[in-house]
C-alpha cells in the first residue's frame, strides 16, 4: 500500500539509503542529516514527506520550515528541495504536492527545481523568482582594506554573535551547523551582517553572498568586502543574487543568467524580500551556475584594462 508519511529523524537513514547517498557526491551523510534535522524551533515537527510502499521508500519531498522577520513582521517560510520519486511511481508524484498546497500561511520557495517540477508547480500557482546573479570580479588596485576608510570587517563568529542584533544573531546560530562564512562590517556606528558560502563546484570556486542585513552600508563598502572575501578564500569572484541588489551599481561586474529557475508562492512577501537563508542552497553550498570558465575569462578581458592587450601581446610573441 502506497502512503505519504511525514519525515522525522528516525526516517532519515532510509531516505539516505534510498536516494540521498547518490544525489550529491560533495555532500556527506552528516551534511544531509543536518539538512533534515535542523535544530531551530519552527513549529511543525517534520521536514517533508516520504512516499512509502509497504515501508519501502519510493519518493520524497524535503522541506525546510523557518520563521523570519521581514519588514518588522514575522513570516512563515517553507523551502522545498530534493523532490524525488522512483521512476515506476512517477504517476503518483502530484500526491506529494497536495499537503504543501495547504500551507496557506507560508511563503513557499523552491530554488533548485528541475524543468519537470517547474512545469507542474507553475500550473499550481507558483511564480518565477529571479535567479540572475551579479558576478563581482577582482578589481585592479582594490586592495585597500575597509579599515583604511574608517570601517572594520570582522570574521570572528564569536565576536559577531555578540555584536549583531538579536534577529541576525539567530540567523548566525541557526546556520552554524552548515559552516557558512560570516562577516560583520562596522562603520560610523552602523553595522551590516553578511552571510555567504564558499562554493567549490565546476572547478570554479567563488563566494556567494546570501544575506545582507544593511544594504546601504554594504553598497558603500562593497569593494572592500569583495576584496576581503577574495583574500580570505581561494575564489575567482563573488556572486550576489540580483533580486537582492537590483538597485545597486557595481564596478567590474556583470549579470549572469542562472539556468536553475527558482520558484515561489506567496501572498505576503515580494521577490526582493526573499533571500536564500534556511534553504538547501546555503545548507549544501549549492550553485545555480554552469561551468562558466570560458565566459568568465571573456568578461575579465573585456572589463579589466590591459588584460586583453597583454594576452594579444603574448600571442604575438608566441607566433600565434
Amino acid at each position: 500500500m502506497v502512503k505519504l508519511e511525514k519525515i522525522t529523524s528516525d526516517l532519515f537513514p532510509r531516505l539516505y539509503k534510498a536516494f540521498l547517498h547518490d544525489d550529491d557526491p560533495l555532500s556527506t551523510e552528516d551534511d544531509w542529516r543536518n539538512v533534515f534535522d535542523y535544530a531551530w524551533d519552527h513549529g511543525e515537527g517534520y521536514s517533508g514527506y516520504a512516499m512509502l510502499d509497504n515501508d519501502e521508500v519510493v519518493g520524497m519531498m524535503a522541506m525546510v520550515f523557518s520563521r523570519r522577520c521581514i519588514n518588522g513582521v514575522e513570516r512563515k517560510l517553507c523551502n522545498l528541495h530534493t523532490w524525488w520519486v522512483r521512476e515506476d511511481y512517477r504517476g503518483r508524484s502530484l500526491a506529494m504536492l497536495r499537503p504543501i498546497l495547504r500551507l496557506n500561511e507560508y511563503t513557499i520557495t523552491h530554488f533548485t527545481p528541475c524543468d519537470r517540477v517547474r512545469a507542474v508547480t507553475k500550473r499550481l500557482g507558483f511564480k518565477d523568482l529571479n535567479s540572475q546573479l551579479r558576478i563581482l570580479l577582482p578589481q585592479p588596485f582594490s586592495g585597500r582594506r575597509a579599515s583604511s576608510r574608517g570601517a572594520n570587517l570582522d570574521f570572528d563568529v564569536s565576536q559577531i554573535a555578540e555584536k549583531v542584533s538579536s534577529i541576525d544573531q539567530q540567523v548566525l546560530l541557526d546556520h552554524l551547523p552548515y559552516r557558512p562564512g560570516n562577516v560583520l562590517l562596522q562603520s560610523g556606528g552602523r553595522e551590516c551582517y553578511i552571510l555567504y558560502t564558499h562554493v567549490v563546484r565546476h572547478r570554479l570556486p567563488y563566494c556567494h553572498v546570501h544575506y545582507i542585513s544593511n544594504k546601504e552600508l554594504y553598497w558603500e563598502n562593497e569593494t572592500a568586502i569583495r576584496a576581503a572575501l577574495l583574500r580570505r578564500h581561494p575564489a575567482r569572484f563573488v556572486a550576489v543574487d540580483d533580486r537582492l541588489t537590483a538597485d545597486m551599481k557595481f564596478r567590474h561586474s556583470f549579470k549572469f543568467w542562472a539556468p536553475a529557475h527558482a520558484l515561489y508562492k506567496s501572498d505576503m512577501v515580494v521577490p526582493n524580500q526573499i533571500d536564500n537563508l534556511y534553504s538547501d542552497v546555503v545548507f549544501l553550498s549549492l550553485t545555480g551556475l554552469p561551468d562558466m570558465s570560458h565566459e568568465l575569462g571573456r568578461r575579465v578581458r573585456s572589463l579589466i584594462p590591459g588584460v586583453a592587450e597583454e594576452k594579444r601581446g603574448s600571442q604575438q610573441q608566441a607566433g600565434v
